[in-house]
This record gives C-alpha cells, sequence and structure tokens, in this order.
C-alpha cells in the first residue's frame, strides 16, 4: 500500500493504481496514507488540484444541494479536481442517490485520467448494499489491505513516538506492550501516551508493572500467566 501510494503520488493518474483503494480495520492508518498522498502532491505539484474529504462530508454536501437546488455547482467542485480522496466509502451504502451522484463524480474523473484514491473498512466485494457498477469499478485499479503491524513494526511506531516525547523508553517495557497491545496502531499509540502521562504525574518511573497496569484500560482479554507447571502440561 505504501509503495503504492509512492509512485501514485509521484505521477498521479498515469500509473495502474487508478483508482487505488485501500481497505482494513480501524486504527490501522488508512487515513493517514491517502492524506499523505494529497500532501505529497500539494507539496511537490504546484498544478494540481488536490481534495480529500470523508463520504460523509460528501453525502451531506449532496443533500444540501438538492435541498438548496445548485446540484450543477455540486458536480462542478467535485469534478474539477485533479486528484479526489474519498474516505470510508462504506458510508455510501444503501444511499442510492449518493451512489449515483458518486458513480458519474467517478467515471468524470476517470475519463479524464484524474486520480482516485479510496478508503473503507472492507473490501469491494464486501460492501453490501452497494450498486454493482460501483463495486466493479472500485477494483479496477489497485485493492490493497492494511493490516495489523506485525511484533517489530510495533516495537519501532513505540520507539518512534517515545523519542517524539523525548522519553528513554526501557526495552522491557516496549517488548511488553508490543506484545500485548496488538488491535490497531492507535490504541497502541493510546496505551503509550497514557503511560507516559501517569509517570509524570505520579514522578514514577516507567516500568514492565506500570505498562502491566495501563494495558488493563486498553486491552478486555486477560494476561494469560504460563508457569513451568503449565509447559510441563502441555508437553
Amino acid at each position: 500500500a505504501r509503495a503504492a501510494a509512492i509512485s501514485l503520488s509521484e505521477s498521479p493518474g498515469k500509473t495502474p493504481f487508478n483508482p487505488m483503494m485501500v481497505y482494513g480495520k480501524s486504527g490501522l492508518g488508512k487515513t493517514h496514507l491517502i492524506q499523505a498522498i494529497g500532501n505529497y502532491i500539494i507539496n511537490f505539484s504546484e498544478t494540481q488540484r488536490v481534495l480529500y474529504v470523508t463520504s460523509e462530508q460528501f453525502t451531506t454536501d449532496f443533500v444540501n444541494a438538492i435541498q438548496s437546488g445548485r446540484t450543477d455547482a455540486f458536480s462542478r467542485l467535485y469534478r474539477s479536481v485533479d486528484v479526489l480522496l474519498l474516505d470510508d466509502v462504506q458510508f455510501f451504502m444503501s444511499k442510492d442517490r449518493t451512489q449515483e451522484e458518486f458513480f458519474h463524480t467517478f467515471n468524470s474523473l476517470h475519463q479524464k485520467g484524474k486520480q482516485l484514491v479510496f478508503s473503507s473498512d472492507r473490501p469491494p466485494r464486501d460492501l453490501n448494499g452497494f450498486d454493482e457498477r460501483i463495486v466493479g469499478r472500485l477494483q479496477w485499479g489497485l485493492v490493497t489491505e492494511l493490516q495489523k503491524p506485525d511484533f517489530e513494526t510495533r516495537m519501532a511506531i513505540l520507539k518512534g513516538r517515545a523519542e517524539e516525547n523525548s522519553i528513554v523508553l526501557p526495552d522491557d517495557v516496549t517488548q511488553f506492550l508490543a506484545a500485548n497491545i496488538t488491535d490497531n496502531v492507535r490504541t497502541l499509540q493510546g496505551a503509550l501516551i497514557h503511560m507516559i502521562a501517569q509517570a509524570s504525574l505520579l514522578g514514577e518511573p516507567i516500568t514492565v508493572e506500570l505498562a502491566r497496569e495501563v494495558r488493563q484500560n486498553f486491552v478486555t482479554r486477560p494476561l494469560k500467566s504460563i508457569s513451568i507447571i503449565s509447559v510441563q502440561e502441555i508437553v
């Protein structure tokens, strides 16, 4: 996903990754990635008109345009950009008129060679309540999944965020958090910030014991206790 994002950012609308569809669970960095695409294009191309919008805002704008009789102005706005970054397209599910407008916007931009980037919490094939024509178009280019970061990546994220806050994070604490908070990056960073704040406010050192206490606020499953006896029984 990152490699494709860099490639299309350098040549928007001129790579096979058009459209690009990024999907994955909450907190894995979908919005972060597609906004990075927009920022890169803005910074390195003064001529490109870039629009980032959530699907909810797209829907709200469309409804307001209908109510005010300004649907033509709405269409001109969304169809005049060079790069459209649309976040959380699953929000369009079962919204027939909004889907119809999105369908025509997609066709207009794609035929002009403009870059389209979408994000969703599920792959196109699982977008129930979606027009089949839209599902097919979302699969025209690249469909890529953002997966949970592995242990080493979680370690790197924790160390990087700690350095940003000028905090020296002990290796055993980093390993404990990386091993026990695995759901998504947002939860991992939240636990780190919570732990740093608690250590600062209470004047305590950052230890595994403190990390263990913090973990209870972010993870619902109990911490499994593994003893020599249990290992012997299993063997």
